[in-house]
């Protein structure tokens, strides 16, 4: 069995280049791989079914609905870019939409897997997190979703540009967890829930760390986003590996300044 996890590749209408190599790596992996998990953010935006129409990302959905038809398993968590995907969305591309957050129980080796799109590991205290709250109930989802599309689309372009003012960091930034956002009690309730593993987006940076929980073994992997090239990570037989274009960091387990060992 060999999985493969991506996140953040941020397909956009304005950077068919990107769609391009999406696709590129979609037809090549399939060769090899039984079980796809997209980790969030698919998506630059996602206006809800409309955009289903659209030509935005017509080639990255049709080369999605042919991994499907060929017999493989593609998993979508949604993340903070497209969380109004769910409606029609699996229908139409044969990939499945899943909650937030997902336990996966590998075979090999009895491991538990958590997968998730990242941001629900940072803290829950301010505006922002306030604010994606409300955007994803589902009250204000059923009027969003039934605005006209040019209205739509220029609301999720706006919201896209002031999150990204909001979250831009360097490339050069220390690679310390907290640096990022992630908040080391969300980590350890989920590594204490008996985690063995965490796979997550949303931070931009391909890592792994390693934690030791109460005596037991654990990792967190990070996924990097697709702005510089292809960013994944593959298990295989209980075997991890993350591959792509940026270079991956291998941190010594400390997250904000505090260790990692509880």
């Amino acid at each position: 069995m060999r999985r493969v996890f991506l996140s953040d590749v941020h397909l956009s209408p304005r950077q068919p280049e990107r769609s391009g190599r999406f696709v590129r790596f979609l037809e090549r992996e399939a060769e090899r791989t039984d079980e796809f998990f997209i980790l969030g953010d698919l998506f630059d935006y996602w206006i809800g079914p409309k955009h289903l129409r659209l030509p935005d990302y017509r080639e990255a959905l049709e080369a999605l609905r042919r991994l499907t038809g060929s017999g493989r398993r593609v998993v979508f968590l949604v993340g903070n870019r497209d969380f109004y995907l769910s409606r029609g969305f699996s229908e139409a591309t044969g990939v499945e939409v899943a909650p937030a957050r997902i336990d996966l129980q590998m075979a090999a080796g009895a491991r538990r897997v958590y997968l998730c799109h990242g941001d629900y590991l940072e803290g829950r205290a301010g505006l922002g997190f306030r604010i994606q709250e409300v955007i994803r109930s589902r009250p204000v989802e059923a009027v969003f979703t039934r605005l006209p599309s040019p209205a739509a689309d220029a609301m999720a372009r706006f919201y896209r540009w002031l999150s990204g003012r909001k979250t831009r960091r360097p490339k050069s930034q220390a690679m310390h967890l907290g640096s990022h956002g992630l908040c080391d009690e969300r980590l350890l309730e989920e590594f204490r829930r008996s985690a063995d593993v965490i796979v997550c987006g949303h931070i931009h940076v391909p890592q792994e760390v390693p934690f030791l929980v109460d005596g037991r073994e654990a990792v967190l992997f990070t996924l990097g986003d697709w702005s510089e090239g292809e960013s994944f990570l593959v298990e295989e037989d209980g075997r991890w590996r993350l591959c792509g274009g940026q270079k991956a960091q291998k941190t010594s387990g400390r997250t904000g300044g505090h260790s990692a060992t509880v």
